[in-house]
């Protein structure tokens, strides 16, 4: 008896076996991939809201100490209202507009390009990137 339970148990795993528990890996890793780009994606668009945000603050700043003329990211910078880091300005493309600032992914962000956050300072609204499903 023992060694006919000795020979039972020592043959392994069937590939009937292997497969199921390929099968429910495969089911948890897709899973679990849906999970983690949701959270990517909201980090993205958490980091173009803080810069929409600071852009707004300086281009509040330079249009106080100039009469109200608008003017251009580069030129913020420049004139040391703000500082972006490099790494920022290849993911984003700021663009302002009166009182509407817009961040347009390029082609160096990990989510894909063409991807557009919108802020209207004058409410504190955002739209678009991140922000569609809420709606």
């Amino acid at each position: 008896m023992l060694s006919n339970m000795k020979k039972r148990f020592s043959k392994g795993f069937t590939l009937v076996e292997i497969l199921v528990v390929l099968v429910i890996v495969a089911i948890l890793a897709g899973l679990a991939f849906v999970s983690y780009r949701g959270y990517v994606d909201k980090g993205y668009t958490t980091e173009a809201e803080l810069l929409l945000k600071e852009v707004a603050g300086a281009s509040e700043m330079y249009e106080a100490m100039h009469g109200g003329q608008q003017t251009t990211l580069d030129e913020l910078e420049t004139k040391a209202f703000i500082d972006v880091s490099d790494a920022l300005k290849r993911k984003w493309k700021v663009e302002i507009s009166g009182d509407i600032f817009i961040a347009t992914s390029s082609d160096e962000m990990d989510g894909g390009a063409g991807k557009e956050l919108r802020y209207d300072r004058s409410t504190g609204d955002f739209s678009g990137y991140g922000f569609e499903a809420s709606k």
